[in-house]
């Protein structure tokens, strides 16, 4: 079966799905590479994340994507090198009918890529590599409409939005969006722990995550604001599955965000989701879309 390229936003039905895996999470110790503070912190107060651990909430997270009419594909085990397969959002993105192959910053994320290669295969559409010496990786680029939003920071550099800016800046209006830094006392690790479009004229954002906020940001969504302690419990990072329809962290540091959606009209499917997010990702960075149908 041949997957067409196609994303042209966060929010319309999702189609196909390239989802994280937690098989093979940590198989060789010797390999592990922390790769941000939040797995640090993870670390020092109660240990990695088990792949037993792992293997149920990864296994929730599928049946309600596939209950809502997702098709979801998986990675293959990746070289040795690479000991996290949980969070392919990285590693590669969609934008229009073109995929890219992003820039890894951390050496042990560089062969992730070749996990998903075969389902690559199968797809249909040009593709782009970011060049090699550019950071810019999938939780940094959020497409909407005819703007793709770039973050750059933690993961991602100002090269990155050169890039998208010569690849797609005659297409897409390429708007900066960088988070905060950690030296301003902000741990946002991508651009989508701060600001994720919705389906129904939403964003979920954490402004105060945010360095500057352009005027399109504040003129073309109903915010629905998070705090710091929500933004890091990964409230921002929910998945949708058509326009109305959103998977959602269960848990009580998500839960007034949940209600919130909600009340602006969204069926929120809850799913218990602890283990990525503790190391700093959550359903949003779980999953690559593929396809989205409008």
């Amino acid at each position: 079966m041949s997957i067409l390229f196609d994303v042209t936003n966060e929010f319309d039905r999702l189609a196909h799905v390239v989802m994280g895996t937690a098989e093979g999470y940590h198989r060789d110790s010797s390999q592990v590479e922390i790769v941000n503070g939040t797995q640090q912190r993870t670390v020092d107060a109660a240990g990695h994340p088990t792949e037993a651990g792992l293997l149920p909430e990864f296994a929730a997270f599928r049946a309600a994507m596939e209950a809502a009419g997702v098709t979801v594909h998986q990675p293959e085990l990746a070289p040795n090198s690479v000991q996290d397969q949980t969070c392919p959002r990285d590693i590669g993105f969609v934008i229009g009918e073109v995929f890219v192959a992003a820039g890894m910053r951390n050496q042990s994320r560089i062969e992730e890529l070749d996990g998903i290669r075969h389902l690559l295969a199968d797809c249909v559409g040009p593709a782009l590599e970011v060049p090699a010496g550019v950071a810019l990786e999938g939780g940094d680029v959020v497409v909407d409409g005819d703007h793709v939003f770039v973050g750059f920071g933690q993961r991602s550099d100002p090269e990155g939005l050169d890039f998208l800016r010569a690849k797609f800046g005659e297409a897409f209006e390429i708007v900066p969006l960088p988070p905060r830094s950690l030296a301003e006392g902000e741990d946002v690790l991508h651009l989508d722990c701060a600001f994720n479009p919705l389906g129904l004229g939403h964003a979920l954002i954490y402004p105060d995550g945010l360095a500057e906020i352009p005027a399109i940001v504040r003129d073309k969504f109903s915010w629905i604001e998070v705090t710091q302690t929500e933004a890091t419990a990964l409230a921002t990072n929910v998945l949708s599955v058509a326009p109305d329809k959103i998977i959602a962290r269960a848990g009580p540091d998500c839960a007034r965000v949940n209600g919130e959606l909600r009340k602006a009209g969204y069926d929120v499917t809850e799913v218990a989701f602890d283990g990525v997010p503790s190391t700093g990702g959550s359903f949003r960075c779980a999953t690559m879309p593929l396809r989205r149908v409008r």
